[in-house]
């Protein structure tokens, strides 16, 4: 691909996430309960256990990117931190603006601006770096990692959460079983959407989800680059994600399928 077409679609898909993440609005998280269901919040909260624990200033301050309505940012800002939310929609921060309580606003900057014109445009260091779902809406997600890793300060932690998983399948029978209860799971959804009057905009995320059409992506060579950049590994874990918590229980306990991974790391 030409330097040009390569640009153009790079501002494509930041354009498509501005435009989708806009539309998501108030009920991001309701459009979205395979992050906020049963199953998902207890895996979060040991996340975010096992986040805090590595790092070693108890006022941190954290860079949130991604941020979107607080998904990882409010959990965060009640453990007494000092926040920084990055996010590619104003209007998303909007609504995080006002879920933040009125005694922890000194302690949290939220900032609208594109991950690598931020990154690019400030030399600042943080004790800790969050990214939740935010990878596979990259173009270049590489490059945002290579800086989110020098923005870190010696000893700091990188979490990166919740992104799809790039596999190859090692039981033919185990995936299908593990498709068709992606199917059941999603029509549930879709018919807890209609009922309760949220629009789907899934059809919306074909550009925005730039990454899953390379059917997402590799914890591997994730890991590999944040080596080269002198992290550590502290943790990877792989799991299913499905919209409701019943779905997630059958995937992880008796399927014993993948299709999400965290990752935790430690500038050395």
């Amino acid at each position: 691909m030409s330097p040009a077409l390569d640009a153009q679609l790079k501002e494509q898909v930041l354009e498509e996430n501005r435009r989708v993440h806009s539309l998501e609005n108030a009920q991001y998280l309701s459009r979205h309960p395979e992050q906020t269901n049963r199953y998902q919040q207890k895996i979060l909260k040991a996340t975010l256990d096992s986040f805090e624990h590595s790092l070693a200033n108890p006022r941190a301050h954290i860079l949130d990117v991604g941020c979107g309505t607080g998904y990882l940012l409010l959990p965060l800002i009640q453990r007494d931190y000092r926040l920084t939310g990055l996010d590619l929609s104003s209007t998303l921060l909007d609504i995080l603006q006002e879920s933040i309580p009125d005694d922890k606003k000194d302690a949290c900057q939220l900032v609208a601006d594109d991950i690598e014109s931020f990154l690019n445009n400030s030399t600042q260091l943080y004790d800790g770096i969050t990214c939740s779902a935010l990878l596979h809406h990259l173009y270049d997600y590489e490059t945002v990692m290579k800086l989110l890793c020098q923005r870190l300060a010696p000893g700091g932690v990188l979490l990166i959460f919740f992104e799809p998983l790039k596999q190859t399948i090692q039981s033919q029978l185990r995936f299908n079983l593990h498709r068709r209860l992606g199917r059941i799971d999603e029509h549930a959804y879709e018919r807890d959407m209609i009922r309760r009057g949220i629009a789907l905009i899934q059809d919306d995320y074909e550009v925005a989800d730039y990454q899953r059409r390379f059917g997402g992506i590799d914890p591997n060579c994730l890991i590999e680059l944040m080596e080269s950049e002198g992290l550590r590994l502290l943790d990877k874990q792989t799991y299913c994600a499905r919209r409701n918590g019943w779905a997630a229980w059958v995937a992880n306990r008796i399927l014993g399928t993948c299709n999400t991974f965290n990752l935790l790391a430690q500038k050395v």
